[in-house]
């Protein structure tokens, strides 16, 4: 199999495996949303946010940095691995046990049930991390059909689990039942590792290793990236905390739906490109001038795959948060009222931003000048928190929302200049201007035929019109020649 067909079977595993994913964790925000309050919600999103925020300092950009030099020296895996492991295991309990220690200080969440809840999740945030490491020995080969099939079986034991929490065991106990959600969490995780070692033992030995020298080679190239993206999490997820923190666990409930479902397609561009990684990687070492073409269709590819969601996403906002969760979500603007789904129309904009910006950081990251993240993230975390500061005791979460946007499109001047600053490039708009034709002709039939379907068949008409929308997207691409031949064959070459 050539590179470009492992690149684009890598990456249809892993979509399908995160479309089961997503498709799973719609569920789980359909039987806790159902199970809690919009209040006990509130509290549920803030355990992920908070831990989220710091655990990230665990992950430390291992990682991508696994995947980089894996790639480049696919006969030291094993040495690779294995050093990585004893680091991911060191720092990984170290973080979240302070993590887990802070959670009982934080004043917000005195007499709630935050703080225990943390340390049930911290327990399954160790775990998914020693997964991701296993992980990356699967990427480097271009095997993550065995670990899409992992994520999307313990996701399903996560859901089983959950289910019989809420409406057996607990169907009348939501106090206790609240913190057996979070440990659906470590079971399903414990069974994902438990299938993605069993794939990854084909391909390599498993075992943890301490290589004075490796270890302090690993921890140099994986710091910038690691704290890059600590910072980067801060104006990913300090908007919750901080809404949580200033306007209650109410508008943490509403805004914490949306903020789910974002997370759960911001996978996808990075997905893609750890799959790219290790091809862009080589092209710009061997010095091949068809590295530009891969940033451009990378470039492409991102749009084609963002741009449809949001464009439906803001049109189907009500019918989404209405299939998700219950009406208690959906807000009524014209009492002024904000909800849900307010909340994801404006924060799916972000996405399109997100999608192209991880481009030009991966591209920092094949030519070693991941470094330079510290310094962009840092500045677009502390305008992140000073917008976030300033919106939100006056605009909540809409406020909060629009302080993502602002950061992402911060981000993307910073990061888009300093790559061309070290590596020349040209991205032509051309087909990106054709996508968005194509997204918005889309939208438009979709929002002609959403109010007469509502009539007849209610906020379930979103089950007929995703796919007629899908129908009329990728037709539109062809029409609009935003897929053409020329492209169909380049990824077949």
């Amino acid at each position: 199999m050539t590179t470009a067909r492992k690149i684009l079977s890598n990456t249809a595993f892993q979509i399908m495996g995160r479309a089961g994913v997503a498709m799973l964790s719609l569920a789980v925000i359909k039987i806790i949303t159902g199970y809690l309050s919009v209040s006990s919600y509130g509290q549920y999103t803030n355990v992920y946010e908070f831990l989220a925020l710091f655990a990230i300092i665990a992950d430390f950009g291992l990682y991508t940095i696994a995947v980089r030099e894996m790639s480049r020296n696919e006969e030291e895996i094993p040495e690779i691995l294995g050093n990585i492991l004893t680091i991911r295991l060191l720092i990984g309990f170290i973080v979240l046990f302070c993590v887990s220690i802070a959670g009982f200080f934080i004043p917000s969440h005195q007499e709630t049930q935050i703080p225990y809840a943390i340390l049930i999740v911290t327990t399954a945030s160790l775990i998914a991390l020693i997964n991701g490491t296993m992980a990356s020995v699967l990427q480097t080969k271009y095997k993550m059909q065995y670990a899409a099939v992992a994520q999307v079986f313990g996701k399903i034991i996560q859901v089983a689990y959950m289910t019989i929490a809420v409406y057996v065991l607990f169907a009348n106990d939501p106090y206790i039942g609240f913190y057996h959600l979070f440990v659906a969490g470590v079971i399903g995780n414990f069974a994902m590792l438990f299938m993605t070692v069993w794939a990854v033992r084909k391909y390599t030995v498993i075992s943890f290793r301490f290589d004075k020298e490796r270890i302090k080679y690993i921890l140099k190239q994986a710091a910038p990236y690691g704290i890059a993206l600590f910072l980067s999490n801060i104006y990913f997820r300090a908007d919750a905390i901080l809404v949580f923190n200033m306007r209650g666990s109410q508008e943490a409930g509403y805004y914490g739906v949306a903020a789910r479902m974002l997370e759960a397609l911001v996978i996808l561009p990075l997905f893609f490109m750890n799959a790219v990684l290790p091809t862009l990687t080589k092209h710009i070492k061997e010095k091949r001038d068809s590295y530009k073409q891969i940033l451009q269709y990378t470039f492409d590819f991102q749009l084609i795959l963002s741009l449809p969601f949001v464009v439906g996403g803001f049109i189907l906002a009500k019918p989404l948060i209405y299939l998700i969760s219950k009406p208690e979500f959906i807000g009524d603007s014209a009492a002024g009222i904000y909800g849900s789904d307010t909340a994801l129309q404006i924060i799916l904009f972000s996405l399109i931003l997100v999608s192209v910006n991880v481009v030009f950081n991966y591209t920092l990251i094949a030519i070693k000048k991941q470094a330079n993240l510290i310094w962009i993230n840092g500045i677009c975390a502390t305008f992140n928190v000073i917008a976030n500061l300033i919106v939100i005791p006056q605009y909540g979460f809409r406020g909060a929302a629009f302080a993502t946007i602002a950061s992402e499109l911060l981000v993307l001047v910073l990061v888009m200049s300093t790559a061309k600053k070290y590596l020349p490039f040209t991205i032509s708009p051309v087909r990106g201007l054709k996508v968005l034709l194509s997204s918005l002709i889309m939208g438009a039939v979709v929002y002609i035929l959403r109010d007469p379907m509502a009539s007849v068949i209610g906020n379930w008409n979103i089950l007929v019109l995703v796919p007629i929308g899908g129908i009329i997207y990728i037709g539109s691409l062809l029409a609009t020649r935003a897929v053409t031949k020329d492209l169909i064959q380049m990824v077949r070459k």
